[in-house]
């Protein structure tokens, strides 16, 4: 995968990377935004349901915003 970082005055930086999202280094996290209602039926959530998981015991925590992450692990907001 190649990057290209870009810079902004404050000193952000942001990457735009091209591959397969899923194959990211055990030291990247990914994270994904998802609807309370945990569904996860549409678009890149399907394919975090399919290789994550854990959907179950996200609608059992009743949380309202849940981050899911590359490493296996779930935060609550």
């Amino acid at each position: 995968m190649a990057g290209s970082p870009n810079e902004d005055p404050e000193g952000s930086r942001i990457t735009y990377v091209k591959g397969d999202l899923f194959a990211c280094p055990k030291t990247d996290s990914l994270a994904h935004c998802i609807s309370e209602d945990c569904r996860m039926g549409a678009g890149i959530a399907v394919l975090f349901k399919k290789k994550f998981g854990g959907v179950q015991e996200l609608i059992s925590q009743r949380l309202g915003v849940v981050l899911i992450v590359c490493n296996g692990k779930m935060y609550p907001r």
